[in-house]
């Protein structure tokens, strides 16, 4: 049994794990955020970019867009996608830096979670802040303790996929806000371990965090509306600018 690092081996068999993912309704929510508070950008980010989904529908749609993401495993499967005006690198979210501002930068599907302490999320926040000029909009979510209690903890998945075996188990630790996975994947080349930790945050503490960065809350939103969370969100979209 071998351990290797999150997304590595996840990689090859991401998009088949979460095929169930309406992607296209996701994405028209994102732009419909950016069409609100931003407008037609020249220039979107997107952090946490994996495999490539969103950048490919954006490339598509005639926005000019770079995806960053810190797994060199998942860009090879995002470059597959890449078309048009859709770039990726590779690179640490927590210091980045942009040739020019961009004008509308998200991060989604629990990319925010992966920053398991408030210093990873200042850092983020600061090269965020450091990439956007005086108009331009940061989009972000993070996932929910009903979301985790109700669809994660506790929870065994299994797949198979192209003659590999993939079990996914996850647990929940709510005195310290930890969501620990753990995947396992079985071929015929052996036996390979990720660990993935995530953390969850409550309103007050990003609220605080955002004030200290720099931030001003625009507005905030659960799962795929324009609605204020309710108990039973999945998933709370945070808007924010540079304040003034």
């Amino acid at each position: 049994m071998k351990k290797t690092v999150p997304y590595s081996v996840l990689a090859r068999t991401y998009d088949h794990i979460l095929r169930h993912v309406d992607y296209q309704s996701w994405y028209d929510y994102i732009r419909a955020v950016m069409l609100k508070y931003y407008g037609h950008p020249s220039l979107i980010v997107e952090l946490g970019c994996g495999t490539g989904r969103f950048g490919a529908k954006f490339a598509l749609d005639g926005y000019p867009i770079v995806g960053i993401d810190r797994s060199i495993d998942m860009l090879r499967v995002a470059k597959t996608r890449i078309f048009k005006s859709f770039r990726v690198f590779c690179a640490d979210i927590r210091n980045f830096s942009l040739a020019r501002p961009a004008d509308f930068i998200f991060a989604v599907h629990d990319t925010m979670n992966y920053l398991v302490s408030p210093t990873d999320i200042m850092s983020v926040l600061g090269s965020v802040r450091e990439g956007m000029h005086e108009k331009s909009v940061f989009m972000f979510d993070l996932t929910t303790e009903y979301n985790i209690e109700t669809n994660f903890d506790g929870r065994l998945s299994t797949y198979s996929i192209r003659g590999t075996d993939v079990s996914w188990t996850n647990s929940y630790d709510r005195a310290r806000s930890l969501v620990r996975s753990t995947m396992t994947f079985s071929n015929g080349d052996g036996i390979f371990v990720e660990k993935h930790l995530q953390r969850l945050y409550a309103f007050e503490e990003i609220s605080s965090l955002l004030d200290k960065a720099g931030f001003e809350l625009v507005a905030r939103f659960g799962d795929s509306t324009f609605l204020p969370p309710r108990e039973d969100s999945v998933m709370i979209n945070h808007i924010v600018r540079k304040k003034a």
